[in-house]
Order: C-alpha cells, then structure tokens, then sequence
C-alpha cells in the first residue's frame, strides 16, 4: 500500500489547521452594536497584539512535542506490526513516519488554539474597553 497519499493529506491537514486562528466572539449589545465595525476589530486587534506582546508563547515546543511523541508511538506500534509480518525495519520506520505526521497535525492545531493566558489577556482587555466576551470561535 502506498502511503505517500496519505501523508501528503494529513501534511495539507495541518497546513489548513495553521490558517485557521479562533477569534474571540462578543455579545452584541447596544455598546458593540453602537460602534462602525472598524472600531470594535481595532480594538479586538489591540487587545490581541497586547497578548502577543506580554505573553509568551510555545508554539514550536508545542509541536515539536507532538511530532516526537507521534513519532514515538508509530515506532512502537511498528514494532508490534513487525512481529506479525516479519519486517521490523520496514513496519518501525514506516509507523514513525505515520505516527510524525499525526503528531505534527495534532500539534499545528493544539499550538494555533489560543493558550489560556493569552486567552484571558484578550478577554480582559476587551471587559477594560466595554465589551463582554462569549468565547471563541
């Protein structure tokens, strides 16, 4: 079975999972709904670029993290798939391989979420400008 489709899918994977940055979402009361738009995604993008800017961030540890640990655990179960087939180089390196990918995809969406510090400066910020955040989207 050739498993360079499916690496290649699980890679465009995590390329699409990179793109995509939740936002925070507000409630619409009369304030939010009292300003042009322009103004509330100033804001939003301020309260944003402050997080950034005081709160450290680990997003390539992140994914470091998770490829190795996928890369771990596809070796393993290569083992285990090379005592049935008889091929331990083949099963271990292939299963690392699989399990990498896995690992990075899993880690690209982990380290594009927001990370609960950051999180909380922007909403704080936001409640110091008037607004009221829901959540995320």
């Amino acid at each position: 079975m050739d498993r360079h489709p499916v690496v290649g899918m699980i890679l465009a994977a995590a390329l699409l999972a990179g793109c995509a940055t939740p936002r925070v979402a507000l409630y619409p009361d009369d304030r939010y709904k009292s300003l042009p738009k322009e103004t509330v995604q100033k804001d939003v993008d301020d309260c944003e670029a402050k997080a950034t800017e005081f709160v450290k961030s680990h997003k390539g540890q992140i994914v470091a993290k998770h490829t190795g640990a996928g890369a771990l655990f596809g070796a393993f179960l290569g083992v285990i798939v090379g005592a049935f087939t008889g091929d331990y180089f083949r099963a271990i390196g292939e299963g690392a391989a699989m399990g990498a990918a896995t690992g990075l995809v899993g880690g690209a969406i982990q380290a594009n979420s927001p990370e609960g510090v950051h999180r909380k400066f922007v909403e704080y910020c936001l409640v110091d400008k008037g607004y009221k955040p829901m959540g995320w989207k």
